[in-house]
């Protein structure tokens, strides 16, 4: 066997559960229906982009090398040998996949080919074989503990610097603050300009919170796009140290939802343990406030429709929590059609940004724009003037959709929409109430950033 098929199977048959050998590999009947639940496929209807596709070449190497008759035969084996060529089509077709986990709603034998492409993906990683982007993000992760290779100035540091240009304070280094605030490194580099719609809410509502010069990625796509485990862990870890030892008795993630699914969800089965610290995220935060009375809002006077990012709602659950936090800020909610777990996908997630970006003339990058039409059409459906995203992948990629379908609607950050609506009421309220979004609790109480 060749040593990257060798480092590749190795790394697959780490990761295979029961379950994804009963289920996944084994379950799969042919149907062919998943194709029918992805954009890929549908926009394209390229045989190559079908989830079934994909996912068959990492049952060709399963069933040559791993299963009970593959091992039993050993040379013997009269199946097609998988060859690198299979590996290096493999790497090819899985980077043109979000992972949104559609297909695995269309399957009537509960195959997820979302599960496969995600071990798939994280072989290939071992293996050493992927797209360069991959390639450059996980070296930029070794190296500077940020995807982007930036360091704190250049990223975390930005949330400061935006903040302060809006009058506002935010806590650096505090110990004992309840949440220790982290971003992603999509977060703190591409949408940071959102940033001060946190900080102001966080500031008004007296979080005690901090966040940390030390922290500058919170490794989702070390996680979630290349698949590095060894990688995901240690910016995992890293996190949960921080939190530590700054004594922050919780860790507050973003609008992302690549995170989401990493905290509340895979982390605990990564580690082997439960994180020692617990975990929240900014919509749910300011969600229970608000139910709580404590957050003044005016609803904005919009027709606003939602847009449900794969990796939150169909893979985490967080379904009716943003409903509920919109319906609190404007005064015309409307759905999309389909909508929550079975929502398009705006394929920006996983990966897709990095291999046909926004920002730069690459040729591929009509690909992804193709197969966003799909999303393009719905949200035109919905006829709203404004569509509300809570992540920062899908904004990105929804803002480009729309920009290049010529669209007159409107895509925003769910937090900034809040903040907006946070903002109307306390205009009313007075100066003294806008006033205590400029300073953090630390600051209020007298003590001073680090």
């Amino acid at each position: 066997m060749e040593p990257q098929m060798q480092k590749f199977v190795s790394a697959l048959e780490r990761e295979l559960t029961a379950e994804d050998i009963d289920t996944h590999l084994e379950g799969c009947i042919g149907c062919g229906n998943c194709g029918h639940a992805c954009n890929w496929y549908m926009s394209t209807d390229d045989p190559d982009l079908h989830p079934k596709t994909r996912a068959d070449i990492i049952r060709k190497i399963y069933k040559y090398y791993l299963s009970p008759a593959g091992k039993l035969l050993g040379n013997l084996n009269f199946k097609e040998k998988p060859t690198i060529e299979d590996l290096e089509r493999l790497s090819d077709l899985s980077w043109k996949c979000t992972m949104c986990g559609r297909c695995a709603l269309a399957c009537m034998q509960g195959v997820s080919n979302r599960r496969l492409i995600w071990i798939g993906r994280s072989a290939l990683s071992a293996a050493g074989i992927g797209p360069k982007p991959i390639h450059v993000l996980k070296e930029n992760s070794r190296i500077y503990g940020h995807t982007a290779a930036c360091d704190y100035e250049n990223s975390t540091g930005k949330i400061v610097e935006y903040s302060k240009k809006e009058g506002l304070e935010v806590p650096i280094d505090v110990e004992g603050a309840d949440y220790l605030w982290v971003c992603s490194a999509l977060g703190n580099t591409k949408i940071v300009d959102k940033s001060p719609a946190v900080v102001k809410l966080l500031n008004y509502l007296g979080v005690k919170y901090t966040i940390s010069s030390k922290i500058i990625d919170t490794g989702l796509e070390v996680q979630q796009t290349a698949c590095d485990r060894n990688l995901g862990l240690q910016l995992i870890k890293a996190v949960e140290d921080e939190a530590k030892r700054l004594k922050a008795k919780a860790i507050l993630i973003p609008e992302c939802p690549c995170d989401m699914r990493t905290y509340f969800v895979e982390a605990e089965r990564w580690l082997g343990r439960p994180l020692d610290v617990e975990v929240d995220q900014i919509d749910l935060l300011v969600l229970d406030y608000a139910k709580q009375g404590k957050l003044p809002l005016e609803k904005l006077d919009k027709k606003v429709t939602l847009h449900d990012p794969c990796w939150s709602a169909r893979l985490t659950g967080y379904v009716e929590e943003p409903r509920e936090l919109l319906k609190m800020c404007v005064t015309d909610f409307v759905e999309m059609t389909p909508n929550r777990e079975y929502n398009y996908c705006c394929n920006g997630g996983a990966g897709t940004m990095k291999l046909y970006p926004i920002d730069e003339e690459i040729t591929n990058r009509s690909l992804r724009r193709k197969v966003s039409e799909i999303k393009y059409k719905q949200i035109e459906a919905a006829n709203a003037e404004m569509v509300a995203i809570p992540c920062a992948a899908c904004f990105l990629s929804i803002r480009d959709t729309l920009r290049h379908y010529e669209s007159d609607i409107k895509p925003e950050v769910l937090i900034d929409i809040v903040s907006q609506s946070m903002e109307a009421a306390l205009k009313k309220l007075g100066k003294e109430e806008t006033d205590k979004m400029k300073l953090p609790w630390n600051m209020k109480k007298g003590l001073k950033n680090k």
